[in-house]
């Protein structure tokens, strides 16, 4: 039987004496040993969820258990078992590097050694050696954010919590992180990832949680989710300049076009034809088309088809 690191009942998050819902009715459950994505658009109710569950803000309805207790009664030890990364400018932006992530590791109970060592260890991980005795308020962006993910990396806390841990990050970082993430994981680390990149997120969740309008929209795993949306294939194509209008026209018989601009089309095709309409791409070379792929649902097709299967339901009450 699996063992639930959080359960969500019933949640819901009111401000302005009840006229703003930031959540609303959410539940859902974490097992151990999961990676899970919170997924949604700004403003759509995801760090609100998450600092309830850090207990650093209390639900107005409903409860959220943390190894089967309530949260709001028991914030020290949620503190010392879950790490959490949040958006919000670095609250140790006084010291140096170094010392953030030693002094973060020695709050997680780690002997003074073992601490620096690890800092040390994520410093090199993070090709930042160099910049371990500068202060942090004198780092970049990018730089900063690195460092608020290695306070939730150092001391092996059991649950990671990430609010759009890859933001101003540039691509050699951003892999990095997804890699340490998938390894802390391997390890048995629970981790609760927010973010609105879904096209990164899908290579390193198990779950989705989609969230908008402070509402849980569904929560699955990636290949269940996409089995949900539009089962047709996508043809993304590549037009020669100013040819682009030709191509629709020519290939409308088999499917729905959408116009990407430029010269890039998406023609949705249904399975059953797309081999067909492959064979009539390639036997009429003629056709002003520089490059093509055939590609399945993507999780933010997915996320894109549940907003809009809920927007229709809204506007039929």
């Amino acid at each position: 039987m699996e063992r639930m690191v959080y359960e969500v009942r019933d949640v819901s998050k009111l401000y302005k004496k009840g006229k703003v819902k930031a959540n609303e009715d959410i539940t859902f459950d974490i097992p151990e040993g999961e990676i899970l994505g919170v997924l949604g658009p700004n403003g759509a109710g995801k760090s609100t969820l998450i600092k309830q569950m850090v207990g650093h803000l209390k639900p107005t309805e409903g409860r959220i258990l943390f190894a089967g207790e309530d949260v709001s009664k028991q914030t020290r030890k949620v503190a010392s078992l879950v790490a959490y990364y949040s958006q919000e400018p670095h609250v140790l932006s006084a010291l140096k590097t170094y010392e953030a992530l030693a002094f973060t590791g020695r709050l997680r109970g780690m002997t003074k050694s073992a601490a620096d060592r690890e800092a040390e260890e994520l410093l090199e991980q993070f090709g930042m050696t160099e910049l371990r005795n500068k202060q942090l308020k004198h780092l970049s962006g990018g730089q900063k954010r690195m460092v608020g993910i290695g306070t939730v990396l150092i001391g092996h806390s059991p649950v990671m919590i990430f609010d759009e841990p890859t933001n101003e990050l540039d691509p050699k970082n951003r892999r990095l992180v997804w890699n340490l993430i998938k390894e802390r994981n391997r390890q048995g680390t629970t981790v609760i990832l927010v973010t609105h990149n879904v096209l990164e997120a899908e290579q390193v969740v198990h779950r989705v949680a989609v969230i908008n309008h402070g509402r849980l929209l569904d929560i699955d795993a990636v290949s269940r989710l996409k089995q949900k949306v539009d089962q047709r294939l996508k043809f993304e194509l590549s037009t020669e300049f100013g040819r682009k209008e030709e191509v629709m026209a020519a290939l409308a018989y088999w499917g729905s076009m959408q116009d990407n601009g430029e010269n890039r089309l998406v023609l949705l095709v249904e399975k059953q034809e797309a081999s067909r309409m492959l064979d009539h791409i390639i036997r009429h070379p003629e056709l002003p088309i520089e490059e093509y792929a055939v590609k399945p649902p993507s999780l933010e097709d997915v996320y894109f088809h549940i907003d809009e299967q809920v927007r229709k339901e809204a506007a039929l009450v």
